[in-house]
């Protein structure tokens, strides 16, 4: 699951109840439900995010997950959620849960804990913790990325106890839909796809 945009500059009339600011990037913002079936990948529905006032994406999100056939759900491995940053809240984690999906979200470095340390804090991978404003606990590890010449260290949550270095691992694979959208941006055009109506 992930919150993409489509830049748009310039007047667009017909799409100004789409258009909206989100982390300075102007725009239409879509939730992407992205599939990822053995070696099949797909983009399995999406929803526009109307602004503030609206749904959050958290909860276009939901909505996106009742859209999965039960028959997909229902194989010999449970299936997993993999979601970024954006949607950690705690309304969006426990509808995963409630619907019998393990999940793998991204996590805020600032998010706290009952003790009054943040995520940051943790020195074991794999950590036991029950975040602040969440009713379970949660494993939490972290990985390093090498995409400019200062390593950025990105922390993962899960329901799933796999040990730090798996679940990082594991973590690792929701950047798999980031691949998606340059591909869909850069080689097809859908960053300049030039679309004036709904």
């Amino acid at each position: 699951m992930d919150l993409t945009r489509l830049e748009k500059s310039g007047k667009f009339s017909e799409l100004a109840s789409w258009m909206h600011t989100y982390h300075s990037v102007r725009g239409v913002p879509l939730v992407v439900l992205y599939v990822c079936c053995g070696t099949l990948q797909l983009p399995w529905a999406f929803q526009v995010w109307r602004g503030k006032g609206t749904p959050s994406p958290a909860q276009l999100a939901l909505n996106l997950l009742r859209t999965v056939p039960q028959e997909l759900l229902a194989g010999k491995r449970r299936p997993r959620l993999h979601a970024d940053g954006g949607f950690e809240r705690a309304d969006f984690i426990q509808g995963v849960l409630a619907r019998g999906l393990d999940i793998v979200i991204d996590v805020r470095c600032t998010r706290r804990l009952p003790d009054g340390r943040q995520v940051r804090d943790l020195m074991v991978r794999g950590s036991l913790v029950q975040p602040k404003g969440l009713h379970q606990t949660m494993y939490i590890s972290w990985v390093w990325l090498y995409r400019d010449k200062e390593p950025e260290q990105r922390f993962v949550m899960s329901n799933l106890n796999l040990g730090g270095v798996d679940l990082a691992r594991l973590g690792k694979r929701r950047w798999r839909i980031e691949a998606f959208f340059k591909t869909i941006k850069g080689r097809f055009g859908l960053e300049r796809f030039a679309q004036h109506s709904q």
